[in-house]
Parts: C-alpha cells; structure tokens; sequence
C-alpha cells in the first residue's frame, strides 16, 4: 500500500477521517441485531485496523478505550507518522502503529484480536494482497472476535467504472504527482462527458464533481481510483474468499441494511423469500440497493443468541444521540422511499438520551420499544456507545490546534468512545472558548455538555 507496491498509489496522503462504526460497540451492536455473540471484554480487549491511513480512527477509539490494546498497520510511512505525532500530541499510550505492508505485519509480534478491521481496503489492492490479507486475519482473529471488512460494491458501481478506467489510463501516463495527474485526467474526462460520450452519461462521480466539487477532494479520488488493481466485487465473490478462512456473515456495519423492512419494498421482500440460498440471496439484495459500498461483519463460529438473550443484551447497552435533539426529523429515506418513524416511544427514547448516554432497560418501558430503538439507530440519530466516561480533554485540545491547518481533522472525541463530526465554525467558537452561536448551532451547546464536552470551556491551546 504505497507507491509501486502492486499497483497502489501512494504518493499523496488520503483524508484525516473518523470511522464511526469502526468502533466495538459499534459492531458489538450489529451482532447483537444479528443474534449474535459478541467479542467478551470483561478483561479489556484487543482491536487493528488494517490499512488504518492516517489512524485518527485508531487514535480517536484508543483514546476512547484506556481499556483496549489497539494497533494500527498502514504500508504509507507518512500516514503512520501523522498518526504517531496524533498519538503523542493527545497523550495516547495504548496504540502500537506499524509502517509494514500485510506481508510484513504478518511477521510481526502481533496478538491476537477481538477486532479486525479494514475500512476503504480490500476492493483497492490486488488478489494477491488480498490473499496476504486473509492469511494475517486467519492467523490473528481471536475466538470469538469480529471482523470489519468494507469494499466497493456492485452493481452499483457499474454506472463509474468507464470514469475510473479513464482516470486510471490518463493519470499513468501523464506528468507530475499523482493530484496533478488526477487533475489532468478529470480534466479530460469533463470534456468527453460534455461531448456526449454514452459511457460516461450515468457517472455518479461526474455528477458529483460537476455539482459539488467540494465534497470530492483530491485526496479521495487518488486513493479512489487511481489504483492499477481498483476492481468493485460482488458480495458472492467476498463471501467466497471468507469462507476460505472459515468466517461466515454476521450483518452490515451500515444499520439500516440489517431490517429488510427499512431498505426494501414490499415486491423486492417476497421475490428475495424465495431464493433460498442466504449468499445468493443477499447478491440479488444488492440489485435492489444499487449496493456500491459494502461494510460487511464476520465471525468464526460465534454463539448465536437466541430471541430474549437478543433483546435484553441490545437494551443493556449504552445509546447516544448523534446529532442534538433538535437536528432528529423522525424520517429517513432508503432505497424503499421515505419512511417515518415519529412516535411517541420514539420521542420518549430521543428526550431520554438528550441529557447523554446511557441503557434505556427500564428507563423507557414500551412493548415497541427495542423496535423503535434499532430503527433510530438505523436512521443514523442514536448510536451504541460505552457505558464508561473516557477523559478526552487533551485529545479534544490536540484537535483544536489543528484547526485551520494542513492536518485539520473535523471532528470531536466523546468519552463515551466514538466522535462526532463538527462544523469548522463550530469547532473555531470552542477552540475560542465562546459559546457556539445558538441560530447558527441550535442544541448543540447543550449537545456536548450531556456528552461531558463543556462548550463554554473552549478547547484552549497549550
């Protein structure tokens, strides 16, 4: 995973992001949908993440989890040394960063692990890494564990996979690094869609860079889709290759894939009752999604929980809004269409976690109430979090003082173990120490106040 490593390019550093469902009690929480055991961390836990880029991931959850071991492997030097000064700037003495490829990890005094994950990964590399990549999760998982895999789906990548060829071709034989070749290629490409070339007609990423270029920085169209081995699979095809170290499907990291109900309409839902092999089925499931990003689950023979076990261990843990109370609608739209979800166990659900995180067993009793709980999580408005009070104040501090800068990262840590993605402006009133604008911002002052992130604090440089 760097330049002339089989193809990856790697001579431009990609984006300083969080992966909020990289977490464990994220994927503990698909599991648990799923009915199925999660990792036991009663005596801390072990997580990696391969391919970890710039590890604001891995810093954010180490931080976040002074209980957990967490390790961090990416093959681009300059990406494990951003994540090494993170780690040291914040205090961070639980994250073990290697600058290896997968071939060399695996020769490294690595444990074993709860969590595996490889987020942006697997699509982007060649079979053989890929193969290399199997053999350090087989080697590594521990009994019990859970592995994240995401990768780039079809057929919903169909309509962009003229863009990528050309972007490819253009940028291996033009001049300068590869943002500059990027650019050029694009460049090209913006004039043979304007000529009406037909390939290029239904190109998601066109549209996008056309109506919003902003959100398409070069950072993530090099490491996107310049990659010589850059190549969508079928979920068959990875669930093949899975089988090969014994994992088997768990869920989808992405929530609202795990309830038919929500993402299918009702036509879809009876045709795919009747196909009765589980992979094919999900394969003809993508076709009803346009799937073009995949965040699967696995685990190795882990205990399947009956019904009541499900449901109890889901209302023991601990929920937090994602956004303030009042950002919540109470509607989401699927490839099913628009779909509503105000009720009143709902609304009692969101008032209950607005003054922060905790278990809702007991605390909002409702016949509907487990139902009504999966479905804001799947909505993307509450999220499973940890029951502990993480300190993060000079992770948060560390994190201010990059405002502005070249190294910006747009989030802030909770201790509750995870982030949430934070306006620049936003993040400016608390590196001030003022109080966010109440029109501009409403609720969130009282938002990270119920998270234990004072907003009249600031986040105060050292």
């Amino acid at each position: 995973m760097s330049a002339g490593l089989h193809g990856y390019v790697g001579d431009i550093p990609y984006l300083r992001d969080f992966k909020p469902m990289l977490a464990p009690a994220w994927l503990d929480h698909v599991a648990l949908c799923c009915g199925v055991e999660p990792p036991a961390r009663r005596n801390g836990f072990t997580w990696c993440d391969l391919g970890c880029g710039q590890g604001v991931t891995a810093a954010i959850l180490a931080a976040t989890h002074p209980r957990g071991r967490f390790y961090g492997i990416d093959a681009m030097a300059v990406h494990i040394d951003h994540a090494r000064r993170l780690a040291s700037e914040a205090g961070i003495g639980n994250l073990h960063l290697d600058a290896v490829d997968f071939a060399t990890a695996g020769r490294c005094r690595l444990p074993q692990f709860d969590y595996l994950v490889a987020h942006g990964v697997y699509s982007w590399i060649d079979a053989a890494s890929q193969a290399v990549l199997r053999r350090l999760i087989d080697r590594h998982l521990k009994p019990g564990g859970l592995v994240y895999i995401s990768y780039n789906a079809m057929p919903g990548w169909m309509p962009d996979l003229p863009f990528q060829r050309l972007v490819h071709e253009l940028g291996r034989v033009g001049a300068g690094d590869s943002a500059a070749r990027l650019a050029a290629a694009t460049e090209v490409i913006g004039r043979m869609a304007a000529a009406g070339v037909p390939a290029l007609a239904r190109s998601a990423t066109l549209a996008g860079l056309a109506a919003q270029p902003q959100d398409y920085p070069a950072a993530y169209l090099v490491h996107e889709f310049m990659h010589a081995a850059w190549r969508p699979l079928y979920v068959t095809e990875m669930r093949r290759a899975m089988a090969e170290i014994g994992l088997v499907p768990v869920g989808s990291a992405t929530l609202s894939e795990n309830f038919d109900a929500l993402v299918l309409r009702d036509a879809a839902r009876t045709l795919l009752a009747g196909i009765a092999d589980r992979d094919v089925r999900e394969l003809l499931r993508d076709f009803f999604l346009d799937q073009r990003l995949r965040c699967d689950v696995f685990d190795r023979g882990n205990r399947r929980l009956a019904g009541a076990e499900r449901e109890t261990r889901l209302l023991e843990t601990s929920y937090a809004l994602c956004r303030p109370a009042a950002a919540i609608h109470y509607r989401m739209t699927t490839a099913a269409g628009a779909r509503g979800y105000d009720s009143p166990v709902a609304r009692a659900i969101v008032a209950a976690l607005a003054s922060g995180p905790r278990r809702l067993a007991g605390l909002v009793p409702a016949p509907d109430l487990l139902e009504a709980l999966l479905t804001l999580c799947a909505a993307g408005e509450v999220m499973p979090v940890e029951p502990g009070h993480a300190p993060v104040e000079r992770l948060n501090r560390a994190i201010g003082q990059r405002l502005d800068s070249a190294e910006e990262i747009l989030w802030l840590a909770l201790p509750c173990g995870t982030a949430v993605a934070v306006d620049r402006e936003l993040l400016r009133a608390l590196r001030r120490g003022t109080k966010p604008d109440g029109r501009r911002f409403p609720g969130w002052r009282d938002f990270l106040a119920a998270h234990g992130v004072p907003a009249q604090e600031g986040l105060p440089a050292q």
